[in-house]
């Protein structure tokens, strides 16, 4: 796992100069590259679209520590990447599991920055559900993603899987996933399922939690978000969420964090646990506004619609990032 801590901590000790800022962007470059992409990112707002280019920056710390920001998410998903793209069931995975090679995890960086520019500029409240289809939206849309060749929209379609079993598995399991690791964990017949309900916790609090036989007692666990049907259109609509937010929920289901924090229109929120995981992942997307509710995302259908224009078969757009 690479770390971009050295390059914060020396950017902390010493004064930014003509001499060396240089160095220091150098160094970033080499660990959270390529900064064209994280630039774009960081330095987006609405009054100009995503697809025209922008002036390149002057070099700062500020603009440093912004980009070191994103740049640090950007390499978790890199470290992330083998776990999830080779978790499968199929034996064929685990043997193919491996590390990235420094051009695939730069590959994977700048698919969640390219990604990220792109929620950014129409996963938001100005694009409510009814828009998507409109014909001058789709052409903004599209703009932006033509800048880009069939192989680097494959990366986005690529990382896209990844976030979506992240939410599938982790952040957002169905009912069905639900009952399935109960019953891996404890068998069918011996330890089934009584009910799930809330119980009251320590403190007040409440945790969702399956009531199994005697023999087993109260076992922790998640409350499922529905079935296969809900389940599809809730994950529909929490693939709008941009990389850096999608990180900070996998931190929180996976215990590396108490809380959750959001940049919105408005200024910084912050969702604190309310004891159980769906009640504050819910909570979280309830504080980016009501935009983002019943509002699937629209970068799948984009990228399928400049690849048709081109000619081409997003079906053939598998495995991209990996060699």
């Amino acid at each position: 796992m690479s770390s971009v801590s050295p390059i914060l901590a020396s950017s902390e000790l010493i004064a930014p100069s003509q001499q060396r800022l240089p160095i220091l962007f150098d160094a970033a470059d080499r660990q959270i590259g390529p900064l064209s992409s994280a630039i774009a990112v960081v330095t987006y707002n609405a009054s100009q679209p995503p697809h025209i280019p922008r002036p390149q920056p002057p070099q700062s710390l500020s603009l440093l520590k912004q980009l070191l920001s994103i740049g640090t998410i950007a390499d978790e998903w890199a470290d992330l990447y083998p776990s999830v793209h080779w978790g499968g069931p199929d034996p064929e995975d685990c043997a193919s599991r491996r590390l990235l090679r420094q051009e695939e995890r730069y590959r994977v960086r700048r698919a969640c920055y390219r990604i990220w520019l792109y929620d950014l500029a129409f996963h938001n409240a100005l694009f409510p559900r009814f828009s998507r289809l409109h014909p001058p939206v789709i052409r903004s849309r599209a703009a932006l993603l033509r800048a880009w060749t069939d192989r680097e929209l494959g990366e986005l379609l690529d990382m896209q899987s990844v976030f979506r079993t992240v939410l599938e598995k982790q952040v957002c399991p169905s009912n069905g996933t639900i009952i399935r690791r109960h019953k891996d964990r404890y068998g069918e017949l011996s330890n089934p399922i009584i009910s799930l309900m809330h119980i009251p916790a320590p403190g007040g609090m409440k945790h969702w939690r399956h009531l199994c036989n005697d023999s087993i007692g109260l076992v922790d666990t998640w409350e499922g978000w529905g079935d296969d049907v809900s389940h599809y259109y809730v994950i529909e609509d929490m693939m709008k969420l941009h990389p850096g937010h999608l990180m900070q929920l996998y931190h929180f289901v996976t215990g590396k964090t108490d809380n959750l924090a959001a940049m919105v229109d408005d200024g910084f929120i912050m969702t604190r646990s309310l004891g159980g995981h769906k009640a504050t992942v819910e909570a979280f997307v309830a504080d980016l506004g009501e935009w983002f509710d019943n509002n699937g995302e629209t970068r799948s259908e984009t990228i399928k619609f400049v690849v048709n224009e081109r000619g081409g078969n997003i079906g053939h757009m598998d495995d991209i990032v990996v060699d």
